[in-house]
């Protein structure tokens, strides 16, 4: 199997519903999408850093130019979907982490064949969410930025949403929103799966029937997930924050929270 041919990798900022995308595409008898990862990103962050840092060396000294380090990140991302893909018996494989979504431009170039999808969720409620992890940092013990400012929070999420605006117009990337996946799921899920070349499983429209909230540990929103989809998060920021922290949010974030109509 070549795991780069039909590939589809997502990402969004998160706390936006990627892994509410990731039940629902895995939904797919067709697919196998597993717990988020988190290893693509790191190497496409070190692809970047041995091109940047040693990029000329290697060419003068091994002959190793940048088509063969993308070459060797591709074939290093297949290996570790490769296995997993082969024993569910699925014909393609998925992958989710959210901070795919940064590096969409480099994962084009590994695999000019993968579909790209990317979900967009208003950034107010993407910084009420993240406020409310817990999630720290491995070097320090302390908790990262972003769970405990919101103009950290906000760039993030601006940073995400940037890398989505820049894939527009590439043919198998596709951008959904948050908001109108939970208002009108059966609509969406269909445009979805005909986007990737699939019929509709049944269970995607149940995917709380199938999905495991105990099989990814890097997943906090495992849990809801499990969980039929309502609509009860949109619109959180407005009793979860602060006036100052709307401001804050607003402040980083307000051109692109206008460009993707939230205000």
């Amino acid at each position: 199997m070549n795991t780069g041919d039909n590939l589809i990798l997502i990402g969004g900022a998160p706390r936006s519903g990627t892994t509410l995308l990731r039940a629902i595409i895995g939904a797919s008898s067709n697919i196998f999408c597993g717990p988020e990862l988190r290893v693509i990103p790191s190497l496409c962050a070190l692809r970047d850093n041995i091109a940047g840092a040693s990029g000329a060396a290697l060419q003068r000294g091994y002959g190793v130019g940048a088509d063969r380090l993308d070459q060797a990140t591709a074939q290093t991302v297949s290996a570790f979907l490769g296995p997993a893909t082969q024993k569910s018996g699925a014909k393609r494989a998925a992958e989710k982490t959210p901070t795919n979504a940064l590096h969409f431009p480099t994962l084009r170039r590994l695999f000019p064949k993968a579909y790209l999808i990317s979900i967009v969720r208003d950034g107010r409620d993407v910084v009420s969410s993240l406020l409310q992890m817990n999630w720290r940092d491995d070097r320090t013990g302390g908790r990262l930025a972003v769970t405990i400012d919101p103009h950290a929070a906000a760039n993030l999420w601006t940073a995400s949403v940037a890398n989505d605006n820049h894939m527009n117009g590439d043919e198998r990337f596709y951008s959904l929103r948050y908001e109108d996946l939970v208002r009108n799921p059966a609509a969406e899920i269909t445009k979805l799966f005909a986007f990737l070349g699939e019929p509709t499983p049944n269970l995607a429209l149940f995917h709380d029937r199938a999905f495991d909230a105990l099989e990814g540990e890097n997943e906090a929103s495992a849990a809801r997930v499990a969980e039929p989809i309502d609509t009860t998060a949109i619109g959180r920021w407005r009793k979860d924050l602060a006036p100052g922290q709307v401001a804050s949010v607003t402040a980083a974030a307000g051109p692109w929270l206008e460009r993707y109509g939230y205000v």
